[in-house]
């Protein structure tokens, strides 16, 4: 280490470029820092440096795909070719245009490569051009399965012959598109009834179903992916790019042939010109060792290039100018040599790869295995173990070391891991097949009682689990086993002769009962299309008593031979069934008119407008008996349902003042309970309850909408309303504030009212006669009261009384239009003004009859006073 850095520091000093350095490692580093401007040189370090890790280096800079195709081609590192191969995939993934998509492509030979340019590229030239290079059939599938473009998933079933993978394409594919496309390829009977059976797509099941049917042959790839695709448009696109491309060929083979035709031409012309023909002879014979060289061996031929170019670039630049022709034969010679080494290259960096990538594999199923602990399985450990111990004695070559050195610790670390589990695993298989002695000493006695069983029905099936747990407790001590598998074997085999004929008999039976049923569908097509309606409908039921009766058929054609006759049947009784529905439309038809006409009966039944519905009931009528008949068993039903919404209506239309005073008192009671429902039954609450005033407000106007009636029971419901809505006035008076029911309000202008009337009879009543008065007052209002009635005065009394009164009709027409007036100092008031109205009318002097002569008598004005001796409502 101190020599190598005592170099390094040599060298420096001396000026010597670090890429020339001859430590590997620190050219490998100075190529990584080399400018893009010595592209040259970078390309010759890949070419030509001598260790691997220096030429890979240089491959990292590298971003021309012919030169990368080149390197992956000759370089015989597989490291170098890998990273080559891997800067190639990813200019193919990302080429800005088809040419230099399909130049990528082109330099490409590792399949895993090939695949993730097919499924992921962002071209389709890209794309096409890596299935076109695709040929293993697993590789392919892989396309079909995971490209994200599906012209590439068709294009790449289409590339793919082998039947046993177009058998796992139909039969695991989820698209229904490629699964179908995958079955036209099968060619093979058995192949087609296994896709029929297990097929996760039921569309690639029944294309298989149709093709056993019908025995179709198999479709080539191309008219496979029209097929699939259902679209008849990338077919003749795909034509037309082949036919657009096969023309520019042909065109671009035209125009060398004029080329080659005119340069002969100007060569023959110019024979005189010795010194050219030698220089082109030179070059002719350059050209044929270079096609000679593209011959040989790659190492050869890869040494034997670069002095090869040497002299075609001197001879080259002697002559006046150099034949187009043999240009293109030593360019394509000298690319031919290029080609094998990218291909070469890439090869090898593809096994170093694919053996990086098959070490790092190992590790995590290495580490998933010790990981799964008891659940592992001896088989998979003990490979693991033997695996990971011919990897670490031959490790092999790796791109670097720091990648090999972790990998080597990561499986060691596994190794570790996986030696004791191994033990352990052993330790359990031993345990085991000693514990599988006592199974599969119960398993040879049931199979020797299995001999005697009379049912080989039952037999079979025993016989099938004995075959199963047998395979599940297989393994035991050789010294047991073979004896334990000798006399299982003896007792199961003569079981399984007996069901062997039992199932051939069966077989038969099955055979004959597919014959009968096939003539039963016979039978039943012929009667198909038959117009003998109700006797062939007869027929057909007794072909279907028949078809039951008969026996079980095989398994295989079951569903087939039964979707025949069902098929012939429906075909029938669809036919006869249009018929019956043409038939019995015109009673559907009735039936929906009287199904209308009783709507509108019930509608009708539950009014109360009684003339207008008596009149809508009997119109009905009349449209009743003018519809036609209906199907018979539906006639009574409507019939009855019609008959007793007529009747409903006219025992109400009868029985209609007794409905209405029903209907009254229904709504009388229904407010006062639900006025009862809102007082509370204990102690009230603080509040009250929400919307407590338009319940009330509302319950008064339904009140006095309400109809009458008798009056001992209007009386009853006018107490029970009243007591209950005082009830809520009284509870929550703060509710009803601002309101025609506001109590405080109502009480305050009754008040007013009973003020008003005691005041009238206070102002009416005569001053009351005083002990202290002396015969001599007495004798001046004697006089006083003789004279008013002499002079008129008696008639002024009278005026007051009928004013008083008109005020006190006014005052009672006020009291009606009061509020409620709730609790005990409502009713006081209450009892005050009725008091005071009864005292007027007692109060109130009697007019004496006038007789005169001269005009006839005037009618007595009381109505006043029967207004007073009226009780005012609360």
């Amino acid at each position: 280490m101190a020599e190598t850095t005592l170099k390094t520091l040599i060298d420096r000093f001396r000026g010597r470029p670090e890429w020339q350095h001859a430590d590997a490692a620190v050219r490998a580093e100075a190529v990584l820092r080399l400018p893009a401007s010595d592209g040259e040189l970078i390309a010759a370090l890949a070419r030509e440096d001598a260790d691997p890790r220096v030429r890979r280096a240089a491959v990292k800079r590298i971003d021309a795909v012919p030169l990368l195709a080149e390197i992956a081609a000759t370089d015989a590192d597989a490291g170098v070719v890998e990273e080559a191969a891997a800067r190639l995939a990813h200019a193919a993934l990302h080429a800005p245009d088809d040419e230099a998509a399909r130049a990528a492509v082109a330099g490409l030979r590792d399949k895993h490569l090939l695949a993730s340019v097919a499924k992921n590229a962002s071209l389709a030239a890209a794309r096409d051009a890596a299935i076109a290079a695709l040929a293993d059939p697993k590789t392919l599938a892989g396309v079909v399965r995971e490209a994200q473009d599906p012209r590439a998933r068709l294009l790449a079933l289409g590339r793919i012959a082998d039947p046993a993978t177009l058998l796992s394409l139909a039969q695991n594919l989820e698209q229904k598109a490629l699964a179908v496309a995958a079955v036209d390829r099968l060619s093979d009977t058995e192949a087609l009834q296994s896709v029929a059976a297990k097929a996760r797509v039921g569309a690639a099941s029944r294309r298989a179903r149709s093709r056993l049917e019908t025995g179709e042959p198999a479709l080539p790839p191309p008219t496979l992916a029209s097929a699939a695709a259902g679209d008849d448009e990338l077919e003749r696109k795909a034509y037309e790019e082949a036919r657009a491309a096969l023309e520019r060929e042909r065109e671009a083979a035209r125009e060398r042939e004029a080329a080659a035709r005119a340069e002969r031409e100007a060569r023959e012309r110019s024979e005189a010109d010795q010194a050219t023909l030698a220089v082109r002879d030179t070059l002719a014979a350059i050209v044929s060792e270079a096609e000679a060289l593209a011959q040989q061996e790659l190492a050869a031929a890869r040494t034997a290039l670069p002095a090869l170019q040497a002299r075609w670039r001197a001879s080259s630049a002697a002559a006046s100018g150099v034949d187009g022709e043999l240009a293109s034969r030593f360019e394509a010679a000298a690319a031919s040599v290029r080609a094998r080494a990218d291909e070469a290259r890439a090869d090898l960096q593809a096994k170093e790869r694919s053996h990086v990538l098959a070490l790092v594999a190992l590790a995590e199923r290495a580490e998933a295995i010790a990981a799964a602990d008891a659940h592992a399985s001896l088989r998979d450990t003990d490979h693991a173990l033997r695996e990971i111990k011919e990897a670490l004695e031959h490790p092999g070559h790796f791109p670097n070391r720091r990648e090999r050195d972790q990998l080597v610790a990561r499986l060691e670390s596994a190794r570790r891991r996986l030696y004791p589990l191994l033990q352990q695993l052993r330790e359990d298989a031993d345990w085991k097949r000693w514990a599988n002695v006592s199974v599969q000493e119960e398993l040879a006695s049931r199979a020797e009682k299995l001999v005697g069983e009379a049912n080989l029905e039952r037999a079979a099936a025993a016989l099938r689990e004995l075959d199963r747990r047998w395979r599940e407790a297989k393994e035991a001590p050789k010294d047991k086993g073979e004896a334990l598998w000798t006399r299982f074997k003896a007792a199961r085999d003569e079981v399984k002769a007996r069901v062997d004929a039992y199932l051939a008999k069966q077989a038969e039976s099955h055979a004959e009962n597919l014959r009968k049923k096939q003539e039963l569908c016979e039978k039943a097509e012929a009667l198909a299309l038959s117009t003998d309606w109700v006797k062939t409908a007869e027929a057909l039921r007794a072909l279907q008593a028949e078809w039951k009766a008969t026996g079980p058929v095989a398994h295989a054609v079951s569903q087939r031979v039964w979707e025949r006759f069902r098929r012939a049947c429906d075909q029938f009784f669809k036919r006869f069934e249009e018929h019956r529905e043409e038939r019995g439309r015109e009673w559907e038809q009735n039936l929906a008119k009287k199904e209308a006409l009783c709507e509108k009966a019930e509608a009708l039944a539950s009014s109360t407008l009684w003339d207008e519905a008596a009149a809508g009931i009997k119109q009905l009528q009349v449209e009743w008996r003018a519809i036609g008949p209906v199907k018979k068993s539906r006639a009574d039903a409507v019939w009855q349902r019609f008959r007793a919404a007529c009747d409903l209506f006219f025992d109400r239309y009868k029985n209609r003042d007794a409905h209405a005073r029903d209907a009254a008192r229904q709504a009388r009671e229904r407010i006062c309970a639900e006025l009862e429902a809102i007082a509370p039954q204990e102690a009230p609450a603080a509040d009250a309850p929400e919307g407590l005033l338009g319940r009330v407000q509302a319950a008064q106007t339904a009140w006095r909408l309400a109809g009458g009636l008798p009056q001992d029971e209007m009386a009853a419901l006018d107490e029970r309303f009243t007591r209950v809505r005082d009830l809520l006035l009284e509870l929550y008076p703060r509710a009803f504030e601002g309101s025609e029911l506001d109590p405080e309000a109502s009480r305050r202008r009754a008040e007013k009212l009973v003020a008003r009337v005691e005041a009238l009879l206070a102002e009416l009543k005569p001053a009351p006669a005083s002990q202290a008065q002396t015969a001599v007052d007495l004798a001046a209002r004697l006089r006083d009261a003789l004279a008013s009635n002499t002079i008129g005065g008696r008639e002024a009394v009278e005026q007051r009384w009928q004013s008083a009164a008109n005020e006190l009709e006014t005052a009672q027409t006020a009291w009606k239009r009061l509020g409620p007036l709730p609790g005990a100092e409502g009713r006081a008031l209450a009892l005050r003004f009725e008091s005071a109205c009864r005292r007027f009318a007692e109060q109130r002097p009697r007019e004496r009859p006038r007789v005169e002569a001269a005009r006839p008598e005037r009618p007595r004005r009381d109505g006043p006073r029967r207004d007073a001796e009226r009780r005012p409502r609360r």
